[in-house]
C-alpha cells in the first residue's frame, strides 16, 4: 500500500540538532543521542565540528534588526521579577544594543569549542526532537528533559556575566528553519536513508 505523500512526508520528517560545547566538553553526546533513538528516531548523519564565526552568523538570522531586538527584550524581561533593573546591571535598557550583545555572546559560546551536529529522522521529528531538548531555558526545562537534565542557567545570570545562556544543545524550531540549517552544516552530501529494525514493530499493522 503506497502511503500518501503528505502522511510520507510527516513519517519521513528530518530536522537538525546540535550538540553544543558545553554538552561536548561535560561528556553527555551519548546519552543525547540515546534519548532520540530511544523513541524511534533515527540518526542518519552526524559530526564533529568545529564551528567558525562565519558559520554561526550563518545559523542565526544575525543580520535581521527584528530578530537581533527580540533577544534584546528577552534579556530585558529576564530583570522583570528581580530587584534590580536592566540598566543598572547592564548599564542599558536598549533592546537592539543589548540584542547585539547576545549575539556576540552567542557567537563566541558556539566557537568555544567543538560540536556535534546531527540530522535526526522521523515521525513528526521536529516536535519531538524539541519536546525531549525541553524549554530553552534552563531553569524552565521540565525534568526528564536534556536541558531540565543537564543544565540549570538563567538568562539574567548569563547577561550579566556577559556569556551565552549555556543550554546543551540547538534544535531546529520550524520545517524551514530546519531544511536550512541542514543545508549549511552538512553542504551538498547525500544523506543515507535506512530503516530501524524497531520500526517493524513500532509501525506494523499487526500486533
Amino acid at each position: 500500500m503506497s502511503t500518501h505523500p503528505v502522511i510520507a512526508k510527516i513519517k519521513f520528517e528530518r530536522t537538525f540538532a546540535m550538540i553544543k560545547p558545553d554538552g561536548v566538553k561535560r561528556g553527555v553526546i551519548g546519552d543525547v543521542i540515546h534519548r532520540f533513538e530511544k523513541v524511534g528516531l533515527k540518526i542518519v548523519a552526524i559530526q564533529m565540528i568545529q564551528p567558525t564565526a562565519e558559520m554561526v552568523r550563518k545559523h542565526y538570522p544575525m543580520s535581521d534588526e527584528a530578530w537581533v531586538s527580540r533577544l534584546g527584550d528577552k534579556a530585558v524581561s529576564g530583570f522583570d521579577t528581580l530587584d534590580v533593573t536592566v540598566e543598572e546591571v547592564l548599564g542599558t535598557g536598549d533592546k537592539l544594543k543589548l540584542g547585539k550583545d547576545v549575539t556576540e555572546a552567542l557567537v563566541q559560546y558556539l566557537t568555544s569549542g567543538p560540536t556535534v551536529a546531527m540530522v535526526i529522522e522521523g515521525i513528526q521529528a521536529i516536535d519531538m526532537v524539541r519536546k525531549l531538548c525541553g524549554h530553552t531555558l534552563p531553569f524552565k526545562a521540565g525534568v526528564g528533559t536534556i536541558r531540565g537534565d543537564y543544565s540549570v542557567d538563567s538568562p539574567s545570570v548569563a547577561n550579566a556575566e556577559q556569556r551565552s545562556i549555556h543550554n546543551i544543545i540547538h534544535a531546529s524550531e520550524t520545517a524551514a528553519e530546519a531544511e536550512n540549517e541542514i543545508k549549511l552544516w552538512f553542504g551538498k552530501e547525500e544523506i543515507p536513508s535506512y530503516e530501524l529494525t524497531s520500526e517493524a514493530v513500532m509501525y506494523s499493522r499487526y500486533y
